[in-house]
């Protein structure tokens, strides 16, 4: 009573008239089925006692355990915490990587009537962690073997370490539950307190109790249907609040708790439930994963095609709800079309949308969100300001509850629906976490050498601010990952003299926030469109825009020689890389295939269908959209997780070789089929089956000339020299294969029908049939595209034209197709995405053609003003750059073009070394000045006056001078054979176009 003094002065009549102005939330009070979590939890151990509680795919086989086994380990662990002195009211850190022993550890501390402080022990951060000790004053922290040492390492910590799995061992040959049931938890406990994301100088620890949580988790809609039987993921950090609605949402209702491993393939493919952030959500498609039939997310912002996608597969909630209010105290369940939005308060809950003097606005005004009602949580750990600060007494109410001032905006429709409009303060959500700008700003004025600092956030991405200029960025980030998370890691950094001040002498955002803009509007105008910093920052030059280092390596020193001896080093690095890799994986599945159809005796229209599988795959594979969607689930791997796998996911620009396979197998796969039924024909041995008609034998024996056609002219010998002619034998005569696999699936399917089935009927079950529709769909989809734009030309020099472009914004590391005549030629350029208009030229994308050809010299001597483009702009190699927390981009002449994006907008700390020569003369000294712009230290070297380099001992010492996690190279075929070649074999991830694909 005594935090909310003001509050209780409130005259009755006025809070009669406020309460009045709020719209009508008429839902009686509904009684919770459970008061606590424990009550809820072990109902369903002592009903359904050989039902599955988990599932852990930690391990392999996954680790089954019954809710009797789980029930029984949490009791023995309960009694094991109680005998060392955990009590009611307690609270107990879990220092826990998602597991079964997590679980053990969560009911354990839950039936001592402790609040357990879940932290994942492989992402907290010191300072957090150090809090939380302090803060909780633990007697005990529960911890597994593999995280104990982050607890251990902790100075003056006091608390005595248990650890779950060792206790499991213990008690693994003795597993009988205590006579008496351990269960001491009430109503107002607490439940567990989540630390809200450590990005403030003193992370907050919201208080939530069991009432909270059962208000939400035990009653519809926030129970989403779980129940025995159900199949729940537990895919989250545990240190997130939603964690705890996939795990006691799971628990409490009887359901089925699939605990994922670093795949999370295996998981998704089994659960029907999922609860995430949208953005974990638009990974996936509902096709992906067909019996994911109930979808809640929550913790960011949704959107309406991801809505609309997964309610037209399903049921799904869009959600809102900061952790203060206990994981969502809004749910709306999407009707596809439906305009989306954060739908109405859970039961027992409320929402208000008030003014700054608090006062109700009006329908469809907008407003501060305050929420109130049973899922409003006991407030802050140990701060009591704050607590203050944030929570009042529900005057509507009027019943001695709390409601809390979210931070939001929002506002009331017409249908009682709420619509959500961001936030009122610089408190962001970056991937699903809670950061607070003014936390990180803290930090960054504690890094070394630091006197001021600010962060803000630019397109979903922070920045920090910092003075004075001569600071260590590398020692900077280094400071800020020992004390921030690793979302709330600034992207980039920008160094000034002296940060500019507001007349009152606070640090002038505003003009820092037109600074940025600046930097983005004017790093690729021309030398005659670009601008300067405004007046207030002409003195406060930026160091860099990400980190960059203010000393240059020498990168003409000696490097370390190739780590394996010959042959080793050329089987490995040259033979076996993973373009040939995907290769043989596709032959040896075909080979595999082959050998099932001959041990099972499978009648020979499989040989058919295997030749149309494989053609549809060769097909899939080169389509814009499937290129693009497996491009963004490899390069969506989050930069915390460990370099190799990483590594490995960068290498997805080799699926070429899973094109190139299976074209040949769907090749072989039809010469097999032809072969057979020749052999029937002249043997007579296929009986009863039926024969092969004359017109469809024909038409294979073309088909597979015009194979053997395409594969001859798509081998590198004859490829190279000979390009046009592949490109244009490639796609007319695919066409005709396509038009005559048409016309030789309806005869072989003709051919095979008996006498009383339609040829309707025959082709709607037939596989084949299937198969080729998906195979034309697929060709088609990019022709769909087709269309002539109109396109600004920008003339660089007379070597080079820059084309702007405004009828998309792609994404970084994309290219685009381009053509004069459609029918006949494509050419392939890497896109410039352009988010906003720059100067007089469109939102959009640009993209530099240099002199390579006839037709990029007819583009710079009669800059077109309409083209033709095909399809969408495709992810290629600089896709990859996303993966990485630091990079060297090579390139080489005109290969500097697929770089500018990254370079224009980096996405992490990037060193460029671009070999090419008269650079001025060639490119412009516009495009000089915008990559200088962006990375002062870029290396620039002009082969005219220098001479050839060598961009292996140069990527080489760039690399390891810069700690760079990967080498990127954009060059004509024997440089970059060369240089990804050279910079393996000494241990550097290097990656470079595959020409051969």
């Amino acid at each position: 009573m005594a935090l909310f003094p003001e509050t209780l002065m409130a005259e009755p009549s006025l809070l009669q008239t406020k309460s009045q102005s709020i719209p009508s939330q008429t839902r009686h009070r509904i009684d919770c089925p459970f008061p606590t979590v424990t009550a809820a939890f072990y109902n369903h151990v002592q009903n359904y006692p050989d039902v599955v509680a988990a599932r852990d795919f930690s391990f392999q086989p996954p680790r089954v355990t019954t809710y009797a086994q789980l029930g029984t380990f949490a009791q023995n662990l309960a009694h094991r915490l109680h005998d060392l002195g955990v009590r009611p009211g307690d609270r107990v850190p879990l220092v826990v990587t998602r597991s079964t022993e997590m679980l053990v550890g969560i009911f354990a501390i839950l039936s001592c009537g402790a609040q357990y402080v879940p932290l994942d022990g492989g992402v907290v951060p010191d300072t957090t962690l150090k809090l939380v000790l302090k803060q909780t004053q633990a007697k005990v922290a529960l911890c597994l073997t593999s995280t104990a040492r982050r607890v251990t390492a902790m100075e003056g910590v006091q608390c005595q370490i248990v650890l779950i799995d060792a206790e499991l061992e213990l008690t693994a040959d003795d597993a009988q539950v205590a006579t008496q049931r351990l269960d001491l938890a009430s109503a107002e406990h607490g439940c567990y307190v989540i630390y809200t994301s450590g990005t403030t100088g003193s992370p907050k620890g919201v208080n939530v109790t069991h009432e909270n949580v059962t208000n939400l988790l035990c009653l519809s809609p926030g129970n989403l249907g779980i129940r025995p039987g159900t199949k729940v993921g537990q895919v989250l950090s545990i240190s997130f609040d939603m964690a705890a609605w996939e795990i006691l949402g799971c628990l409490c209702n009887g359901g089925t708790l699939l605990i994922r491993s670093s795949k999370w393939d295996q998981t998704l493919r089994e659960i029907d439930t999922l609860i995430c952030t949208p953005g974990i959500l638009s990974r996936y498609t509902p096709e992906q994963y067909p019996n994911i039939k109930m979808v809640a997310t929550a913790g960011e912002a949704s959107w309406q095609s991801l809505a609309d996608q997964w309610a037209s597969h399903g049921t799904y909630y869009n959600c809102y709800g900061p952790t203060e209010t206990t994981i969502v105290n809004t749910m709306s369940k999407h009707i596809p079309g439906q305009l989306l939005s954060i739908g109405r308060p859970t039961p027992n809950n409320n929402v208000y949308i008030l003014d700054s003097d608090l006062n109700p606005v009006p329908h469809g005004e907008v407003g501060v969100i305050w929420a109130g009602g049973r899922g409003v949580s006991a407030g802050y750990v140990d701060q009591p300001d704050k607590t203050a600060e944030k929570y009042k007494f529900d005057w509507v109410a009027n019943d001695g509850t709390l409601m809390y001032n979210t931070g939001d905006l929002g506002r009331w429709r017409p249908d009682g629906q709420i619509d959500i409009l961001g936030r009122v303060d610089d408190q962001v959500k970056i991937k699903g976490f809670r950061v607070e700008l003014d936390g990180v700003s803290a930090s960054l004025c504690a890094a070394p050498g630091v006197s001021q600092a600010v962060a803000l956030l630019f397109d979903d991405q922070i920045q920090g601010f910092i003075s004075p200029k001569p600071c260590n960025p590398r020692v900077i980030f280094d400071h800020l990952r020992t004390c921030q998370p690793y979302y709330a890691v600034p992207s980039q950094l920008h160094s000034f003299d002296e940060l500019p001040k507001t007349i009152n002498g606070k640090i002038d955002k505003a003009a820092l926030r037109r600074f940025v803009l600046e930097l983005q509007s004017s790093s690729y105008d021309s030398a005659t469109s670009s601008s300067e910093p405004t007046a207030e920052l002409k003195t406060a030059v930026s160091d860099s825009s990400l980190g960059v280092f203010s000393e240059t390596p020498d990168l003409s020193s000696t490097i370390k020689e190739k780590d394996l001896a010959q042959p080793w080093r050329g089987l490995i690095y040259r033979v076996l890389i993973p373009y040939r890799s995907l290769f043989s994986i596709v032959a040896v599945g075909n080979v595999a295939a082959l050998i099932t159809m001959l041990v099972q005796g499978l009648n020979k229209e499989w040989l058919s269908n295997m030749s149309a599988v494989n053609l549809t795959i060769a097909v899939l594979v080169r389509q814009d959209f499937v290129i693009n969607f497996l491009y963004t689930i490899c390069c969506s791997v989050p930069k915390s997780f460990p370099l190799w796998i990483r590594a490995s996911c960068a290498k997805i620009y080799h699926l070429g070789g899973v094109h190139s396979s299976a074209a040949i197998c769907a090749g072989m796969w039809l010469l097999a089929s032809a072969l057979v039924n020749v052999a029937c024909d002249v043997a007579n041995i296929c009986t009863p089956l039926p024969h092969q008609s004359l017109a469809t034998t024909v038409i294979s024996w073309v088909l597979i000339a015009l194979f053997c056609v395409m594969i001859a002219i798509a081998c590198p010998a004859i490829r190279k020299p000979h390009h046009d002619l592949f490109e244009r034998t490639h796609r007319f005569v695919g066409w005709t294969m396509l038009g005559l696999f048409w016309i030789q699936t309806f005869l072989a399917i003709d051919d095979h029908r008996s006498s009383d089935t339609p040829l309707g009927n025959a082709l709607v079950t037939a596989p084949s049939f299937w198969l080729i529709v998906v195979s034309t769909s697929s060709i088609a989809t990019s022709w769909l595209f087709l269309r002539r734009v109109p396109v600004e030309a920008e003339v660089l020099s007379n070597h080079a034209v820059r084309l702007h472009f405004g009828y998309t914004v792609p994404v970084n590391g994309s290219f685009a197709r381009l053509s004069f005549r459609p029918l006949i030629e494509w050419h392939s350029f890497a896109t410039i995405p352009a988010p906003e208009a720059v100067g007089l030229h469109p939102k959009g994308f640009s993209l530099v053609v240099s002199n390579a050809g006839d037709w990029t010299k007819k583009c710079i001597e009669k800059p077109p003003t309409h083209i033709w483009v095909r399809g969408v702009p495709t992810c290629g190699v600089m896709r990859i750059a996303t993966l990485f927390n630091s990079v060297v981009v090579i390139a080489t002449g005109s290969g500097i073009g697929p770089c500018l994006g990254h370079i224009q907008n980096p996405s992490c700390p990037t060193k460029v070394i671009w070999s090419t020569k008269t650079p001025q003369t060639t490119f412009g000294q516009g495009l000089l000045d915008s990559i200088k712009h962006k990375i002062p230290d870029a290396v620039i070297h002009d082969t005219k006056i220098d001479g050839r380099p060598d961009l292996v001992r140069m990527g080489y010492n760039m690399a390891i001078a810069h700690q760079a996690e990967a080498v990127i190279i954009i060059a004509n075929e024997k440089i970059t054979k060369q240089v990804v070649y050279g910079l393996e074999t000494r241990g550097i991830n290097a990656y470079g176009a595959i020409w051969d694909s």
